[in-house]
C-alpha cells in the first residue's frame, strides 16, 4: 500500500493549475492588436495602390488630329492650355492631361479641324435622274411631276429646274458644334456618307447645315432667269458679273451667322443642274442658241476692242509726230531769229563791213552749188575776153547731182 501511494502521483489542484485571468486577457489583446496591425498595413497598401491607380489611370493623351472635351459630373470644364489665350474648354492634341476616373470625369475626343461635306441630296432631283442613266435607256418623258417623289425648284421666270448642291465646311469651334447641335448618332451616319442613297438624318449639325443650304439655293435661284442659271452667271446692268455659286454661298453664310454653329464654309459647289426630262430638248436648243449668241457678242467685242486700240495707236503716233514737227519748227525759227538779231546788231555797228561779209558768204554758197566756174575779167579798154578750152569735159559734181537723181 505504501508502494502504491508512492507510485501514484498526487492529484493536481484545479485552482492552482488554471491560468490567471489577467494572462488570458492580455493574450487576446495581443492577438487582436496583431490582427489590427495586419489590417492597417493591408489598408495602407490598399490606399497606396488606389492612389497609384488614380494617379496613373487619370493620365491620358489626346491623339493627333483630335481634340478633347473634359466633363466633370456632366459639366464642361475649362483649362488654361495657352496662357496667351486664357481658359479654353478644348484640350488640344499632342499633349498629356490628367482627369479623375469615370464617373467623376468623362473625356470625349472629337476630330480637330474636321472638314465635312454636306449635300442637298435628292431634295431638288427628279425621281428618274437622266444624268445617271444611259440616254438610250431613258423612259418616255412625262409631262407632270409626282409630288413627294420628284424634287424641283422654280427659277425667277417660273421655270422648273432640278439641281444638287454641296457645301464643304470646317469645324472651327468644337464647343459650339459638338455641345449645342451635335447628335452622337451622326458619327455612324457620317461613316456611310459615301452612299448616295443614304437616308439623311433629320437632326444634328449636318441636318441643320443641309437645310440651310437647301433654303439658300431655293431663295437665290428664285431670283435668276433660267438662261442665266444654265450659264451659272449673269451680267448686271452696271456691267458687273455675278456667279450663282458665289450668291448661294453668301446666303448660306448669312444663315450660318444667325445660327452660330461654329463652322467655317470653305466652298459651295453646284454638282448638278438640269431641266425636266420633258423639256430637256427644248432647253438644249435654247442653250445652244444662247451660247452661239454669247460667242458672237464676245467676238464682236474683241473686234471692236482691237479696232479701237489700233485707232488709238495711230492717233498717238500722229500726235507724237505733230509734237516733234512743232518742236523742230519752233527751234529752227528760234535759231533763225537769234542769227538775224546777231547780224542786225553787227550791221548797225558797221554796215559796210557787214554787207561785204554777207555778200561774200552768199557768193560762197552760190559758187559751192556750181559744178563748173568761169571767171570773166574786164580789160582796161572796156572790152571783155572769154577763153574756152575746146575738148575738155567738165567734171561732174556728184554731191550736187545725187539729190537730183533721187
Amino acid at each position: 500500500m505504501e508502494d502504491k501511494e508512492h507510485l501514484t502521483p498526487p492529484a493536481a489542484d484545479p485552482v492552482s493549475s488554471a491560468a490567471p485571468p489577467d494572462t488570458l486577457q492580455s493574450s487576446g489583446m495581443q492577438a487582436l492588436m496583431r490582427m489590427l496591425r495586419i489590417l492597417f498595413q493591408g489598408l495602407r497598401v490598399l490606399i497606396i495602390i488606389i492612389f497609384v491607380y488614380l494617379l496613373f489611370s487619370g493620365m491620358f493623351r489626346v491623339d493627333d488630329q483630335n481634340e478633347a472635351m473634359l466633363f466633370r459630373f456632366g459639366a464642361l470644364q475649362t483649362r488654361v492650355i495657352d496662357p496667351e489665350r486664357g481658359e479654353s474648354p478644348i484640350l488640344t492634341s499632342g499633349k498629356w492631361y490628367w482627369a479623375w476616373p469615370y464617373p467623376v470625369d468623362w473625356v470625349k475626343e472629337i476630330p480637330a479641324q474636321k472638314s465635312v461635306t454636306v449635300s442637298t441630296g435628292e431634295v431638288f432631283l427628279p425621281r428618274i435622274n437622266p444624268s445617271l442613266m444611259d440616254p438610250k435607256e431613258l423612259p418616255p418623258a412625262e409631262n407632270f411631276l409626282r409630288p413627294g417623289s420628284d424634287g424641283y425648284l422654280i427659277s425667277g421666270d417660273t421655270n422648273i429646274l432640278h439641281t444638287r448642291w454641296e457645301v464643304n465646311f470646317r469645324i472651327v469651334n468644337s464647343a459650339k458644334y459638338y455641345l449645342n447641335f451635335y447628335d452622337d448618332e451622326e458619327a455612324q451616319s457620317s461613316a456611310d456618307s459615301h452612299s448616295r442613297h443614304q437616308k439623311h438624318r433629320q437632326r444634328g449639325t449636318e441636318a441643320i447645315i443641309r437645310n440651310l443650304l437647301t433654303n439658300a439655293a431655293l431663295a437665290e435661284m428664285a431670283t435668276w432667269r433660267v438662261e442665266d442659271l444654265l450659264a451659272t452667271s449673269r451680267t448686271l446692268p452696271n456691267g458687273k458679273v455675278e456667279n450663282i455659286k458665289d450668291k448661294v454661298q453668301e446666303r448660306l453664310l448669312d444663315f450660318l451667322e444667325e445660327v452660330d454653329l461654329g463652322v467655317q464654309v470653305q466652298s459651295v459647289n453646284l454638282i448638278d443642274l438640269q431641266p425636266p426630262l420633258a423639256t430637256m430638248e427644248a432647253f438644249r436648243k435654247v442653250n445652244e442658241a444662247s451660247e452661239t449668241g454669247r460667242a458672237e457678242v464676245l467676238k464682236a467685242k474683241s473686234y471692236a476692242e482691237s479696232v479701237v486700240l489700233a485707232a488709238q495707236g495711230n492717233a498717238y503716233r500722229i500726235v507724237d509726230e505733230a509734237k516733234s514737227y512743232r518742236t523742230r519748227v519752233v527751234e529752227s525759227v528760234k535759231a533763225d531769229s537769234a542769227y538775224f538779231e546777231a547780224v542786225l546788231a553787227e550791221y548797225r555797228k558797221n554796215p559796210e563791213t557787214m554787207l561785204t561779209a554777207l555778200y561774200t558768204d552768199a557768193l560762197r554758197l552760190a559758187l559751192a552749188q556750181a559744178p563748173n566756174k568761169y571767171i570773166v575779167h574786164s580789160l582796161p579798154g572796156g572790152s571783155q575776153e572769154i577763153r574756152l578750152q575746146i575738148g575738155q569735159v567738165p567734171e561732174k559734181n556728184e554731191s550736187a547731182t545725187a539729190p537730183a537723181q533721187e
